[in-house]
């Protein structure tokens, strides 16, 4: 199929920026100062390294930036690389406001050069060249010294700040969302569903929407065949070969025989062991997994499984479900009782 091209003759610039802005970047600071001494800096992820011998770099500064000149003419900058913990800061240097900006400026720090403290890195560059490329300035310093630090980065993307690691929740959001389904079982029979039509049957699973808790989206989803479950239990976590989004399957109880049938746009049903019903399935880990699930129930022995790189591993359930708060008082007890010298 054709790529939908759009001309650049025929978009306005801001749709072009847009464009641009899906290319995930850092976030650098560019000071300098001017011919009074005043600190002078704006916020750059346009940054590039140019040459390791001599070593350059370049950022890009618009030519409608206030202080142009005071970099025009400065005989060195530096150019900061900002961490996570810095961007309140990025965004105060980013401001127009004096009011907001001005403490920003008087936090930088720097004899010969200003720079940002405890940013990432910090590159001390002299001034090698000016270029005119457009509606920009490329400013390119070779560089004279340089300190790093360590921090988590900071990035952009999409006109908006995101953190780098393995810990933070903006990366979770770009990533395809995790899916969550449930396995709901009542007298040796398992639910599944489907759209009205269509030949295939699937687990009930949902979207996790972003800042929704596990538990919350398991419920919606089966409010939705008119069905309400209770307590969940972890049962299989694993991505499909080709797929981007990862399934965290759990297994989920209800007191009473769900009502099965037409809900609005989903029809479900239950199926037993000779059914097949995970040869009514998409999924080569679907359909293991819900073959997995009739065979443990068959013997009362129950695991969770999980994808690993090479070959999935399974933890068994060797008890049942307690609540929280029962299971700690337990544990509490257990550490209390005296051990049996030996």
């Amino acid at each position: 199929m054709a790529e939908p091209w759009i001309r650049t003759d025929e978009c306005d610039a801001r749709e072009f920026r847009n464009t641009l802005g899906s290319f995930l970047t850092g976030v650098t600071v560019v000071a300098t100062y001017d011919a009074n001494g005043a600190g002078s800096a704006f916020t750059a992820n346009s940054f590039t390294s140019v040459s390791l011998d001599p070593p350059l770099i370049l950022v890009c500064l618009g030519k409608s930036y206030t202080s142009i000149d005071n970099f025009l003419n400065c005989e060195k900058f530096s150019v900061s690389f900002l961490g996570e913990p810095q961007r309140d800061l990025s965004s105060a240097f980013a401001s127009r406001d004096p009011e907001v900006k001005g403490p920003a400026i008087a936090s930088l720090v720097g004899d010969d050069c200003p720079y940002v403290e405890g940013s990432l890195t910090v590159l001390i560059c002299e001034r090698h060249n000016v270029v005119d490329a457009g509606d920009h300035i490329i400013l390119i310093g070779r560089v004279e010294r340089f300190t790093a630090g360590e921090s988590q980065p900071l990035g952009f993307y999409r006109g908006a700040y995101v953190g780098i690691g393995p810990d933070v929740r903006e990366i979770e959001q770009l990533r395809d969302p995790l899916i969550v389904g449930g396995i709901l079982s009542h007298g040796g029979k398992v639910l599944l569903c489907r759209q009205p039509g269509s030949e295939t049957w699937d687990v009930p699973s949902t979207k996790l929407a972003s800042g929704e808790r596990h538990g919350a989206a398991l419920h919606r989803r089966f409010r939705e065949l008119d069905v309400e479950i209770g307590a969940s239990v972890p049962y299989s976590l694993f991505q499909e070969p080709g797929e981007k989004s990862t399934t965290f399957y759990f297994w989920v109880q209800t007191e009473d025989e769900p009502e099965t049938g037409t809900v609005g746009e989903a029809e479900s049903a239950l199926f037993d062991a000779e059914d097949e019903p995970w040869t009514l399935v998409h999924g080569e880990l679907k359909q293991a997994m819900i073959k997995r699930f009739f065979d443990e129930m068959a013997i009362g022995r129950f695991g969770v499984y999980f994808d690993m790189m090479e070959d999935g591993g399974v933890v068994a359930l060797g008890d049942k479900l307690h609540s929280w708060q029962d299971w700690n008082a337990s544990t509490l007890s257990a550490q209390k009782k005296p051990r049996s010298g030996g």
